[in-house]
């Protein structure tokens, strides 16, 4: 699949942050049908280690990432159980590896995983959407953000 660009990206980011709360579940019914792995997938991980706020998270930004994902120039093929598997193993090898790392090859490292991927404005936003300030009383942990990333980029 060629690069989402960056209009795009942002185009369905506004869009989605606009769309009313009702209209959502019929979203998730969509998400159902077109991508029932990834969609099962973003509702069963990390229940152990995050609160209601962070799973909500995790779901939304995983719609809105299927969503940009879908605007692509060719139809997105259905993800398998054994296609997610595969990519949280990887995933989390390089999380591991980041843990090792010190703040500045950190963010050397964090930067590179960017502009190598194959969907480097979709992973931007990801990061970006992570990196914004809450809404007061929405929780989100900070140590927790980098499993929602590893999480979200596992499935696109």
């Amino acid at each position: 699949m060629d690069p989402i660009p960056l209009k795009v990206v942002e185009r369905t980011w506004r869009k989605m942050s606009t769309m009313p709360l009702q209209k959502l579940p019929n979203l998730i019914n969509f998400m159902r049908k077109q991508q029932p792995f990834v969609l099962a997938y973003l509702l069963a991980i990390g229940h152990e280690i995050f609160n209601q706020d962070e799973q909500e998270q995790l779901l939304y930004l995983g719609v809105v990432v299927w969503q940009i994902m879908s605007q692509g120039s060719k139809p997105l093929t259905k993800i398998t159980g054994d296609a997610l598997d595969e990519a949280e193993k990887t995933n989390m090898k390089m999380l591991e590896y980041l843990a090792g790392e010190l703040e500045a090859g950190f963010m050397d490292t964090t930067k590179k995983i960017i502009s190598n991927y194959p969907q480097p404005e979709v992973l931007k936003y990801v990061v970006e959407a992570l990196m914004e300030e809450p809404e007061e009383d929405y929780f989100v942990r900070d140590e927790n953000k980098g499993y929602i990333f590893i999480y979200l980029k596992n499935h696109n």
